[in-house]
């Protein structure tokens, strides 16, 4: 079984950095609103990072960013880099390292998707005109972060505007091609 509903910017929620600099736009997600006691479960958002400073604890979390608008973004840790300065390349990492964010460029746009990884397995895909993307049974979220696209999920079409995305929630394999422009594809996939 495959469902597939459409996401646009008026469906989205907005919630405060727990550092207070800034906001979450949650696209997608499920579980709470807190991440208190791991209470959000996953969720797939974007935001802005307009200054540099630390970053919040995601202790328990597994974190997938990329940066999608701006370049130059470094992410601190205390014994490496996380070198995010090229836009539309994913880099994976713990929700519990402590970072610092460094601005070589000025501000940047990021998406992120952040899951608890004792339940959920996640990935972050970037597909092109052309590309074909299998999805597992699980949720994905398909998403625009730049300009208008055009996809087929399984044979059916859909265009979504910039900012616009797609809920699948899927208990077969099913397939994303992607017919113009650019998306995203996130994946959550349950461990039990």
């Amino acid at each position: 079984m495959l469902a597939v509903e459409l996401l646009s910017p008026s469906d989205y929620r907005r919630i405060p950095w727990k550092n207070g600099r800034g906001e979450l736009v949650v696209i997608d997600r499920e579980g709470g609103d807190s991440w208190e006691n791991m209470g959000v479960a996953w969720h797939f958002g974007r935001t802005a990072i307009v200054e540099e400073g630390p970053f919040s604890d995601y202790t328990g979390y597994e974190r997938l960013q990329i940066v999608t608008g701006g370049a130059g973004l470094v992410l601190k840790a205390r014994d490496h880099d996380i070198d995010l300065r090229v836009p539309m390349r994913v880099q994976r990492y713990d929700g519990a390292t402590p970072i610092r964010t460094m601005l070589e460029q000025g501000p940047v746009e990021v998406v992120n998707l952040i899951a608890d990884r004792s339940r959920f397995a996640i990935d972050l895909r970037v597909g092109e005109a052309g590309a074909e993307m299998l999805c597992r049974p699980g949720n994905h979220v398909v998403y625009t972060p730049t300009a208008d696209s055009r996809v087929d999920v399984d044979g059916r079409a859909y265009t979504l505007a910039k900012d616009h995305a797609l809920r699948l929630r899927t208990s077969a394999e099913a397939m994303v091609l992607v017919q113009e422009g650019q998306v995203l594809l996130g994946s959550i996939h349950d461990r039990h």
